[in-house]
């Protein structure tokens, strides 16, 4: 699908880091939180991104949740993870180190496929749309509708929408690549401005 829009058109802003330090980051988490129970099964880290500081999830063997810091609905997946999978506490595991460095090779234009393993939480359908948007091919854009025909429901525009909406592995589960079926820009929990630049950025590979 073409783009009825100029990737350059706009400037983007100048992004500082969300936390000043670690001990910042840890007291953030705290309040989203609040009180847990049980020693901690996931750990959660902020990964500095060119368009942002993320916020990475992650056990030993999985990645979670990555999210822009600056998400309204952050706080309240996090808690919602914390709920379903276990205490989550500032750190790092492997898989957050994996990440980190792969998130740097795709921003630097050197990587265009992550292999990072993911727990993904949701329906079925919900699930089989984020495995349809993994499928599509890097510097490819698609629309809701393309998506619902290419699962074999094309009466399932808005459920697609939906689970596009529910995604909470930024980046990854390339979600910025859904534009409007007229070519243009569509809503992103990220920003316009972040889908935008991910969308530019792609298309340079």
């Amino acid at each position: 699908m073409q783009l009825g829009f100029d990737l350059g058109a706009e400037p983007l802003p100048k992004v500082e880091p969300t936390f000043a330090s670690a001990q910042a980051f840890g007291e953030t988490l705290s309040q989203w939180l609040g009180p847990q129970k049980g020693s901690a099964k996931l750990f959660a880290h902020p990964v500095e991104t060119p368009i942002g500081t993320m916020v990475a999830v992650c056990d030993a063997t999985h990645l979670h949740l990555l999210e822009f810091a600056d998400r309204k609905e952050l706080p309240s997946e996090m808690r919602k993870l914390s709920a379903a999978s276990g205490s989550i506490a500032p750190g790092q595991s492997k898989i957050t180190r994996a990440l980190d460095e792969q998130l740097s090779a795709y921003f630097d234009g050197s990587l265009t496929q992550f292999d990072i393993p993911m727990q993904l939480y949701g329906t079925p359908f919900t699930q089989d749309v984020w495995r349809a948007l993994q499928n599509l091919p890097f510097g490819k854009t698609t629309s809701y509708g393309e998506l619902s025909e290419t699962l074999g429901n094309p009466s399932a525009t808005r459920a697609v929408a939906r689970a596009n909406g529910a995604n909470q592995i930024a980046i990854l589960i390339p979600c910025h690549r859904v534009i409007g079926a007229d070519g243009s820009l569509t809503g992103y929990a990220g920003g316009l401005w972040r889908k935008r630049a991910l969308l530019e950025l792609e298309s340079r590979a």
